[in-house]
């Protein structure tokens, strides 16, 4: 007997979905803010400091007990790996004994790291932003309740851009330049650049870009292109953004569906904008046309950047206006499935004891990419049967993805398997065989970092994963150290020194010693 297909139609499969993060939105508790703490009669009392892990082996753990949350890249100098993080570079040739390499050996937490072939450097780009617009237990609903919270982003006095290095020697990393994307704007949050010509920042270039519904940001970001052929002097190409988000675009403003809607809290307002960054898979000098953004409220953006000077809109998944009462409903673009026609995207939670709609993880089938079409959302993730606490929502902290492995990993991108940061679930792992029906298969909840006391520090109990695809080695930044783990789902892991063969994108670091 012939199975009957299980792949709903666009309409079916939204209108499920919307049926769910209704349910899960009820669930709510009274409206609070970001980082100010609004538990229910169920909530713990207490911060959760055991751990958890199911199908997964600890292998390292780096800095325990310090918060290493953050963006991780890696780079390769023959049998010689590191990761740069936060401000420091970490020795992890061999996993099982990882070292510190070089302290405070840079500036900036937003890192992005590629060999460049025609200089034959390594280059390293980090993020520079001004302050976001937060709360405070007095200003509960931030900029709304208080509008004096934008004065430290209107008076900051760094560098509101980008800073380039050369990290050819990991030991000894030489600044290169400073770049502006704007003495008035945001600077920039998250970036993309590919050792290639070109650098894309996540960035609002100046004060123009007001019209930010969220609480917790001022303006809206876009996307600048940067040509960094000559690093020592980058050079704007091209800056692209959803019309409306400008002073003086009222008329594109009004008719985002965003825009429209009534908020009861001002908490729970939604995210517009690029949260950045747009991934280009492949260099444009390389033949590469296509970038793939997280828009925030606006989705999934496939971007037409052919003539790198005039970016246009190729493709757009926008969710359902429910999955705007809070957070970023599309903060990453996970493009390591586009070879069999997919992109994942996820949101980020930004309120903690889920006072905001859950925000799932989306598969999205791009194969027509002027109409990209959701399929799957990844299972929402269940406590563990011996944790004190029936749903993540009880436990105290941000509940939700954060981010997928870094698209540029040494090793070919496995087609079977992916991990997500979920802050306080911890990480968790799937099986993606069939797009159609991801399935979780391991999960690792480290102790719950911070100080009780202290609100917003305990709010991102596991933030970033890096998976070494070759080694079948992942690394999880998480607020009590970088854990260094293995999965069997991934593959049994290879802990001796290995140079890398091949990195996860067409060309990339090609030419790296």
């Amino acid at each position: 007997m012939k199975k009957k297909s299980q792949h709903p139609t666009r309409r079916e499969f939204l209108k499920n979905a919307a049926g769910a993060g209704l349910v899960l939105a009820g669930s709510a508790a009274t409206s609070w803010a970001n980082n100010h703490p609004h538990p229910s009669p169920q909530s713990l009392a207490y911060l959760d400091r055991r751990m958890y892990i199911r199908n997964m082996e600890i292998i390292a753990h780096i800095l325990p007990g310090h918060d290493r949350g953050g963006k991780m890249q890696m780079m390769s100098a023959g049998n010689q790996r590191y990761i740069f993080q936060q401000d420091d570079v970490f020795d992890v040739s061999d996993p099982r004994k990882p070292k510190m390499h070089n302290q405070h050996g840079f500036l900036g937490y937003q890192v992005q790291l590629a060999y460049n072939k025609n200089l034959k450097k390594w280059i390293l780009m980090t993020g520079a932003g001004a302050p976001i617009t937060s709360s405070t237990p007095a200003a509960p609903n931030g900029k709304y309740d208080d509008p004096k919270l934008l004065d430290a982003w209107r008076n900051f006095k760094g560098l509101r851009g980008v800073r380039f290095w050369d990290a050819t020697d990991p030991s000894k990393i030489v600044k290169l330049s400073e770049f502006s994307t704007g003495a008035t704007g945001s600077g920039t949050h998250r970036n993309y650049y590919d050792g290639g010509r070109y650098a894309y920042l996540d960035t609002a270039p100046d004060d123009s870009f007001i019209h930010q519904i969220s609480y917790f940001r001022p303006l809206v970001n876009g996307n600048m292109i940067v040509d960094v052929s000559d690093p020592s002097n980058p050079k704007e190409v091209s800056m692209w953004w959803v019309p409306g988000s400008r002073k003086g675009e009222e008329a594109a403003y009004e008719k985002w569906q965003w825009s429209q809607l009534k908020y009861d809290h001002k908490d729970q307002t939604p995210f517009v904008g690029l949260h950045g960054p747009v991934y280009v898979p492949r260099k444009i000098e390389d033949g590469g046309n296509r970038g793939y953004g997280g828009w925030g409220c606006f989705g999934l953006i496939i971007h037409d950047l052919s003539d790198p000077k005039n970016p246009k809109v190729v493709g757009q998944f926008e969710p359902p206006p429910q999955y705007g009462a809070g957070g970023i409903p599309f903060h990453t673009i996970w493009c390591g499935m586009l070879d069999r026609g997919f992109v994942i995207g996820n949101g980020e939670t930004t309120n903690p004891d889920c006072n905001q709609i859950y925000l799932p993880i989306w598969v999205i089938d791009v194969r027509d990419e002027k109409h990209p079409v959701p399929v799957a959302q990844f299972p929402r993730p269940v406590p563990p049967p011996e944790a004190p606490y029936r749903d993540f929502c009880f436990k105290r902290g941000r509940f939700g993805a954060h981010n997928p492995p870094h698209l540029k990993a040494p090793g070919k991108i496995s087609p079977n398997f992916i991990a997500y940061s979920y802050f306080d679930a911890g990480l968790r792992c799937y099986d993606i065989a069939d797009p159609y029906r991801p399935e979780e298969v391991a999960y690792f909840i480290p102790p719950q970092g911070g100080d009780f006391k202290e609100p917003g520090s305990w709010n991102r109990t596991v933030d970033n994963v890096l998976i070494e695809w070759d080694r079948n080695v992942m690394y999880v930044a998480s607020d009590t150290g970088i854990y260094v783990l293995s999965c069997p789902n991934l593959g049994k892991p290879v802990l001796d020194p290995m140079p890398v063969a091949e990195w996860s994108l067409d060309k990339l670091n090609e030419g790296a010693p």
